[in-house]
């Protein structure tokens, strides 16, 4: 009787960093975009970062042998390969097949993990996501710091709506927030997604449970705050803001459509990866002609009216899921980023790495509590919080694509 063939084993396939359409047009255009980057972009994107330069250094030097390398041994057939290293950059990221998860990725998991893990409580929460006018986004584009102070509105509002409804002063709710700057396009979007508890938590640490908010009197409380922000810090007139007040669609937006019961810390996790994700996605970048256009696709198949890149922003184009773009229009955009803020009695760290979350979101907010919970047991950049991280990535690597 034959024996059934045993199914091989998952084999290591090399990326060729190279290969890629992002990595040939940063190559051949990187020094024609910083050369004439003043001149053409600068009054449209604001001053040249430094970050830049060191992002696209490292992103060209990753995956290259030459630049270091990781000598891997198999412990039972003793075969032994190189494994490049990686740059780890969080600015420029891709989507890229398995084996190894990009830094971007790999950054988000770990985040997700923690968050679902180590800073939720088992009590219900849910998504809201709260939008600013085109007319208010091209401030905070050369003043990011508008990014964090609008986080603080933001926690302002919705704590003082679980205050109201629950008709109590010493309750908090827990939330934790990602500023994210960019859209289905590549085009300046900055808005805000926040996981909300269900309800708010007493200095005693028993959680009071709430009903949906008055998206109405949210709507209202959130556009009263930023223009009282955008006032406050001079970047419009009171005629502005009384003229904004007779549009027929504000601009403003409030939703909380996303709900996730008591418990679901798998949901809570996917959320987070989707609050976190990294702005660029390899997959969507169609092609790179042999002039060196770029077609960008959006996230989704339906056709809308998104930013005309070429305009100033602030018009709509004609109806359309992809972007062509010159290469260096396509360079030319600010990376979109995602920052990460946690509110809770403790105070705000805004735009704070993800890993430096102070505050637990949906916990007592006394300062005991908030102690215990920065001795855990293992840290988010502990090798058993990596391991499992990686390990969550390659299973789900293995269903989408069929191999490891």
């Amino acid at each position: 009787m034959a024996l059934a063939c045993p199914k091989p084993p998952a084999l290591y396939r090399p990326r060729d960093p190279r290969a890629s359409d992002l990595w040939r047009l940063l190559d051949e255009h990187f020094d024609s975009f910083r050369q004439v980057y003043d001149e053409q972009f600068q009054a449209k994107y604001g001053f040249w970062r430094p970050l830049v330069d060191c992002s696209v250094i490292a992103f060209l030097k990753c995956g290259d042998l030459q630049e270091g390398f990781a000598r891997v041994r198999c412990p039972d057939c003793k075969h032994e390969m190189f494994v490049a290293f990686s740059c780890k950059q969080p600015t420029i990221a891709v989507r890229r097949c398995p084996p190894v998860p990009p830094a971007s990725e790999k950054r988000t998991l770990l985040t997700a993990l923690h968050v679902a893990e180590e800073v939720c409580s088992p009590v219900a929460h849910r998504q809201v996501v709260l939008t600013i006018p085109k007319r208010l986004r091209l401030h905070a584009r050369f003043d990011r710091r508008l990014l964090g102070k609008l986080s603080a509105c933001a926690w302002t509002c919705l704590k003082a709506e679980a205050v109201r409804l629950l008709g109590r002063e010493d309750v908090v709710s827990g939330m934790v927030a990602a500023i994210q700057t960019h859209g289905e396009l590549l085009h300046w979007h900055p808005h805000l997604h926040m996981l909300l508890t269900c309800g708010a938590f007493t200095p005693e640490g028993d959680f009071l449970e709430l009903p949906q908010f008055d998206m109405e009197r949210l709507l209202v409380a959130w556009q009263d705050a930023v223009f009282a922000l955008y006032l406050a810090e001079e970047k419009i007139e009171p005629e502005v803001v009384e003229n904004m007040r007779t549009w027929e669609h504000s601009g403003f937006s409030v939703d909380q459509s996303v709900f996730l019961p008591a418990g679901d810390q798998a949901g809570i996790e996917r959320l987070v990866q989707y609050m976190t994700r990294c702005p660029f996605s390899l997959a969507r970048l169609v092609t790179v002609n042999d002039t060196g256009q770029v077609i960008y696709k959006a996230e989704k198949d339906a056709c809308r009216a998104f930013p005309d890149p070429q305009a100033d922003g602030l018009e709509s184009g004609a109806q359309r899921n992809f972007q062509i773009l010159p290469p260096l229009d396509f360079l030319a955009p600010p990376p979109p980023q995602t920052g990460h803020a946690t509110h809770s009695g403790e105070g705000l760290a805004s735009d704070s790495p993800p890993f430096i979350i102070k505050a637990a979101a949906g916990t007592p907010t006394s300062r005991e509590a908030c102690a215990r919970r920065r001795k855990l047991k293992h840290p988010p950049s502990h090798p058993a919080r990596v391991r499992t991280a990686l390990l969550r990535w390659q299973r789900r690597a293995v269903a989408k694509h069929g191999r490891c």
